[in-house]
C-alpha cells in the first residue's frame, strides 16, 4: 500500500523562511532587516490566508517595533496578534500575545493593564502545561517589584526559577535569578545580590544572550553604587553600554550613558561626564521618534 507525501504549498514554505530570517536578524540585533523579513512573511501568509502564520508574524513584528521604541505599531501589531489567536483558538498564541501585551503595557507605564495581561498567560500557561510559563512568572513579578510589592515579587520570582529548572530553561533562570538580586538589593542584602547577579550574568554568558547580559551588568552597576563603588559601577556601566550599543538597542544606551554622566559628574570628573554628554546628544539625533508612527506593519 503506498502513501503519497503531502507537500507543503510553496509560498507558505516561503513565508516560513522569510519568519526565519527575521528571527535570525533579531538575534543579530539587525532589528531592520526583521522587519523587513517579517513583513515579506506576512504578506505571503495573508496571500494564502494562512492564519496561523499572520499571527506568528504579528507578534513577531509587534516584538520588534517594542525593541524599536515603535510603540504604536507594536499596540496594534499585538491586538492582531491577539485576535487571530482567539479566532484560531490556539491557546499558546493566546498566551504569547498576552505577555507580548503586558510587556507593551509595562513599557508605556500601565502595570495594571500589564499584570492582568501577564495573569492571563500565567492562567494559560498553568493549564496547558507550556514550557514558557517560567517566562511569564518573571515578567509578572518584575511588575509587582515595580509597584514595590515585594514579598509577592520575590514568591512568584521563586515559582517562576522552579519552572525554568525544571523545564530547562536557562534564559529564564537567569531572568529570575537577576529579579531576585533586585529584591536582595532593595533589601540591603548586598552579597546575596551579587550572588544571584553574577550567577545570571554566567548563565547569560554561557547561552551567548547579549540583551540579557547588558540587564546583568547594569545591574551589577547598580549594586556597586549601593555598595559605594563608584569606579566599579563606572566600569560595569561602560562594559553595559558597548553590548547595548552594539546592538543597536538605543533605549538601554541612552538609559546608561545617563547613569555614566551621574557618575563621572558625582566623582569631579567633568572631561568624562562632557565627553559621555556629547555621546549622548549624537545618539538621540540618530533615534527619530518612533513611537509616533503610526499606521499598521
Amino acid at each position: 500500500m503506498s502513501s503519497k507525501k503531502i507537500e507543503m504549498p510553496k509560498a507558505q514554505a516561503k513565508a516560513i523562511e522569510f519568519n526565519q530570517r527575521g528571527v535570525n536578524a533579531v538575534e543579530a540585533g539587525d532589528y531592520e532587516r526583521a522587519l523587513i523579513e517579517f513583513k515579506k512573511s506576512l504578506s505571503l501568509n495573508t496571500s494564502i490566508d494562512n492564519q496561523k502564520g499572520m499571527a506568528v508574524n504579528f507578534l513577531n513584528l509587534g516584538r520588534v517595533y517594542l525593541l524599536t521604541d515603535r510603540f504604536n505599531k507594536a499596540g496594534m501589531a499585538l491586538r492582531r496578534a491577539m485576535e487571530t489567536g482567539a479566532a484560531l483558538n490556539d491557546q499558546f498564541l493566546i498566551s504569547e500575545a498576552n505577555a507580548s501585551l503586558g510587556r507593551y503595557y509595562d513599557l508605556m507605564g500601565n502595570n495594571k493593564e500589564a499584570a492582568d495581561y501577564l495573569e492571563s498567560a500565567v492562567s494559560i500557561d498553568r493549564k496547558e502545561g507550556h514550557h514558557t510559563i517560567g517566562n511569564r512568572l518573571n515578567m509578572l513579578a518584575t511588575i509587582y517589584k515595580e509597584d514595590n510589592r515585594m514579598e509577592e515579587a520575590e514568591k512568584i520570582f521563586n515559582d517562576a526559577l522552579k519552572a525554568s529548572k525544571d523545564y530547562g530553561i536557562e534564559i529564564d533562570t537567569a531572568d529570575s535569578l537577576r529579579g531576585l538580586g533586585d529584591i536582595s538589593l532593595t533589601r540591603g542584602d548586598y552579597k546575596r545580590a551579587r550572588e544571584l547577579y553574577e550567577n545570571a550574568l554566567s548563565i547569560d554568558k554561557k547561552i551567548g544572550n547579549a540583551t540579557q547580559i547588558y540587564f546583568d551588568l547594569f545591574s551589577l552597576g547598580k549594586l556597586s553604587i549601593a555598595e559605594g563603588n563608584n569606579q566599579k559601577a563606572v566600569e560595569l556601566f561602560l562594559r553595559a553600554y558597548s553590548v547595548a550599543d552594539n546592538r543597536g538597542n538605543y533605549r538601554q544606551a541612552l538609559k546608561t550613558l545617563d547613569k555614566l554622566i551621574e557618575l563621572f559628574s558625582i566623582m569631579g570628573d567633568e572631561t568624562n561626564a562632557k565627553t559621555y554628554s556629547f555621546k549622548r546628544e549624537r545618539l538621540l539625533q540618530k533615534v527619530r521618534p518612533l513611537e509616533q508612527e503610526e499606521g499598521m506593519p
